[in-house]
């Protein structure tokens, strides 16, 4: 390593990169997405053939909702992948090495593949943990009852030290994981892991500081827009039929908006937190030689 996270820079990078690269990041996003779209309505239409008259004829069918969700899954899989893609396009471009604006981007290449794989492990690796700090935690619960008046604050140290534990885990594991990926063309955990070392509280305050004001105001902006139609006006609904037809209903109208807000809300999340990322890793690690770009 030669240096340590640059909290102020970081932070400044990724609004930067965010907002200079607005329509790049459209670009890498828009078409891994409408194909998501496709084969999650094709999936659906294979399931529920009838799905274009329920919706034409606002008749909706409990079951058929329910043989489509069974396809949850399997989408979640595949938009698994596709976050994957989008992830090795954005921090390609944030570490510079696909300097010119980007149109369009579609790749299932290597390098989509090593941020899965990565990104998966890291995923199991935060699992096992929690699991493993769940399970002492609810020993030191249990045991806690022997200290008499103290037990109540042992067990709000026990489940503090555990969450904590665990944040602490996830930070490192996964914020240089994206860069090292994209830059060093390796699923590197361990090398993500040495990277964040002694570096916890400052990654934890770019974290923090570029994702939290994003969604918060996105939140507002879609409670201030979209707040006073999302109400759910069911009455006296008294069946799980009534209420599905009620819902579509009542969110059926304010859905491109909704999802509008929601992809103008995860591009900017993703130029942040790939900037800042970014800026971060090159602080840290140093110029690293990149592999190239993925084909779009």
């Amino acid at each position: 390593m030669t240096g340590k996270v640059p909290v102020g820079r970081a932070i400044a990078d990724g609004y930067r990169f965010a907002l200079r690269n607005f329509l790049s990041l459209l670009g890498l996003v828009w078409l891994p997405y409408l194909v998501l779209l496709l084969v999650s309505v094709g999936l659906a239409m294979l399931i529920a053939p009838d799905l274009p008259r329920i919706v034409a004829t606002q008749d909706y069918d409990l079951p058929a909702a329910m043989r489509i969700l069974r396809l949850v899954l399997l989408i979640a899989v595949l938009g698994f992948i596709t976050d994957s893609m989008i992830a090795v396009g954005v921090q390609t471009k944030a570490l510079g090495l696909h300097p010119r604006p980007v149109w369009f981007y579609f790749s299932l290449g290597a390098p989509v593949w090593r941020m899965a794989g990565a990104l998966f492990l890291a995923g199991i690796v935060i699992f096992v943990i929690a699991l493993l700090t769940s399970g002492v935690c609810t020993a030191i619960w249990f045991a806690a009852h022997a200290l008499g008046g103290a037990a109540l604050l042992a067990r709000v140290l026990d489940l503090c030290t555990g969450a904590a534990f665990i944040i602490y885990v996830a930070v490192r594991l996964l914020f240089f994981l994206p860069a090292v990926v994209v830059a060093e063309g390796r699923i590197g955990l361990e090398r993500g892991w040495v990277l964040g070392g002694h570096d916890f509280w400052r990654i934890l305050i770019v974290a923090v500081a570029v994702i939290l004001p994003v969604a918060i105001v996105f939140h507002l902006l879609a409670w201030a827009v979209l707040g006073s139609a999302a109400g759910l006006r069911m009455g006296a609904v008294v069946s799980a039929r009534e209420i599905l037809r009620a819902a579509v209903l009542n969110y059926g109208a304010i859905s491109p908006f909704a999802l509008l807000f929601g992809l103008l809300e995860r591009i900017v999340l993703l130029g942040v937190a790939n900037g800042a990322i970014a800026s971060a890793y090159l602080a840290v690690a140093g110029p690293t030689p990149g592999t190239a770009p993925p084909a779009a």
